[in-house]
């Protein structure tokens, strides 16, 4: 299933990217993430996208983050959190 990333990913998104993303891990399912339209991305969302990459991985399904734009490649980069690789 494919996720399209709003443009301002802040501590209020946090929760609720959460609960899309363990739905997904969840019932197993591959996950396809759009983050084109991301301007703005925070620790919080950082740190769901990273828990949901490692969540995904260690149950074998696919992680794929589809266009990362700049802001999500470099507060990643900063934040020394790999969430664009895909596994």
């Amino acid at each position: 299933m494919s996720i399209i990333l709003n443009s301002r990913l802040d501590t209020a998104a946090a929760g609720p990217l959460h609960q899309s993303l363990k739905k997904l891990v969840e019932a197993g399912q591959p996950i396809a993430i759009d983050g084109n339209a991301v301007d703005q991305i925070g620790q919080a969302c950082l740190q769901v996208l990273a828990a949901a990459r490692a969540a995904a991985v260690a149950r074998g399904l696919s992680w794929q983050v589809a266009f990362p734009s700049v802001a999500m490649i470099e507060a990643g980069e900063l934040a020394a959190l790999d969430v664009v690789t895909a596994a």
